[in-house]
């Protein structure tokens, strides 16, 4: 009875060689594409972080520990080579666990008709977007904090720094300015990269139907 429930608890038969080299992969390509996103956010005019914009999708796709593991290592190649805040990878934390929270509430509601897992049904959009909106007060209130306490409101992404410059220049007041930049930064940049990750997470699922989500 106990062997039993001992088995019952451990996920064995989604660590199949399939799934690791999966997971490996998968979270290694999308800590390139985090660092690389955070490179493009720096050319183009409209103020994003883009530094985060798989960590979703890693985390819906592989579970909590890849998820993590893709958030601060993405912000640890921001770190070295691109002079972002190691701080700042409590933003990247916040934003896998928060997922992982989001994705876990609905799959423990999944109802499962047929004998079907829940954990094989597909995570609807709303649980996507949701993910994207509570990481995105996350990331202001935590991001913000370390911006505006640490880093004398500097985020070193030149249109996000420039952004809170314009406010400041109206309010006066920087850690004002901070908060309201990268709140409203914050909610646009984790609700674009929630819909990617939407579409990457399903695009995935159809493409290797037989992997079980975590």
């Amino acid at each position: 009875m106990s062997g039993n429930l001992i088995n019952s608890r451990l996920p064995d038969k989604n660590w199949t060689p399939r799934r690791i080299i999966f997971t490996v992969l998968f979270t290694a390509i999308s800590i390139g594409i985090n660092y690389f996103g955070s490179f493009l956010a720096g050319l183009i005019a409209f103020p994003l972080y883009l530094d985060s914009v798989m960590t979703i999708a890693v985390t819906a796709l592989c579970g909590l520990v890849p998820g993590l593991i893709c958030a601060f290592g993405s912000n640890l190649l921001l770190f070295i080579f691109a002079h972002t805040g190691i701080f700042f990878s409590a933003c990247h934390l916040s934003t896998a666990l928060i997922a992982w929270l989001v994705f876990r509430a609905e799959r423990k509601k999944a109802k499962t008709p047929g004998g079907v897992s829940a954990n094989e049904k597909l995570l609807s959009a709303d649980s996507f977007m949701w993910a994207g909106f509570l990481a995105a007060i996350s990331n202001s209130i935590i991001g913000d904090t370390i911006s505006t306490f640490v880093y004398g409101a500097n985020t070193s992404i030149p249109q996000v720094d420039n952004a809170v410059q314009g406010i400041y220049v109206v309010i006066r007041s920087l850690p004002v300015a901070a908060y309201i930049g990268g709140t409203i930064t914050n909610f646009v940049d984790k609700l674009v990269s929630a819909t990617i990750c939407l579409f990457i997470y399903r695009f995935v699922k159809k493409v290797f139907s037989d992997l079980p989500s975590f």
